[in-house]
């Protein structure tokens, strides 16, 4: 994948939505060129209509295998996190934090702490949430760049909008700061079309710091039960 041409010719799809906001650009077209991988990869999540069965009790393991679509994207993610020697906690948060782009693109931040509250650790779905905001902040101390992409789709001189300024405000003061920008320095970084990442390393990972419900997610009641089981049977095609 050319990323300078596919940007350029995603952007031209996407800009037919005149009203869409920039911020909502930008995740469409992240969540786009995370498509561009799974279908490179041979991934079986790209956008297939056809979807294999998931059994009685899913697992975000059967997630990652069956329904997520943005399985190469998180992989890269968390892999760069893992080789960098970052905190499990992180690497988990890297491996989930795109994952809700699944269902939905607008603010995937706070649904993906939606998504996975009930499941890890409040940290994690912190974290999750605001690296949407701190994607438009740089931070060059910790190794964090403003992304090119943005700069070509919005121009030098693109103001995030308000509520995305006040939500870096309160991260960047945050105790938590890091956490979400850990997942930022794992993010933009990740879109390597060769990559053959898999779920394997990350599984003990999961086993240490995600809450599996007996029950299957999607079925154990929980506040996000209803998105989980929204990804198990989509109402769109894929």
């Amino acid at each position: 994948m050319n990323r300078r041409i596919f940007v350029t010719t995603a952007l031209g799809a996407i800009a037919v939505r005149a009203s869409a906001s920039p911020s909502a650009m930008a995740e469409e077209l992240e969540y786009k060129m995370a498509l561009e991988l799974e279908g490179q990869g041979g991934g079986q999540n790209a956008a297939k209509k056809d979807l294999k069965p998931m059994p009685a009790k899913p697992t975000l393991v059967d997630f990652f295998n069956l329904r997520f679509t943005t399985a190469n994207h998180c992989l890269q993610s968390a892999t760069r996190a893992m080789k960098n020697g970052f905190p499990e906690e992180t690497i988990l948060a890297c491996l989930l934090h795109d994952t809700v782009l699944t269902m939905i693109r607008p603010d995937h931040g706070h649904w993906g702490e939606n998504l996975f509250a009930p499941y890890v650790p409040e940290k994690i779905s912190w974290a999750i949430k605001y690296h949407q905001a701190l994607r438009f902040y740089p931070d060059p101390e910790h190794g964090y760049e403003y992304p090119d992409m943005y700069i070509r789709m919005f121009g030098k001189d693109y103001k995030p909008e308000p509520y995305l300024e006040e939500e870096y405000k309160f991260a960047k003061s945050h105790k938590w700061y890091m956490e979400a920008r850990m997942i930022t320095m794992n993010d933009e970084y990740s879109f390597d079309p060769n990559a053959k990442p898999v779920l394997d390393p990350f599984v003990d990972i999961i086993g240490k710091h995600f809450k599996q419900p007996k029950d299957g997610l999607g079925w154990d009641n929980s506040p996000s039960a209803h998105m989980w089981r929204t990804i198990i049977n989509p109402n769109r095609p894929l």
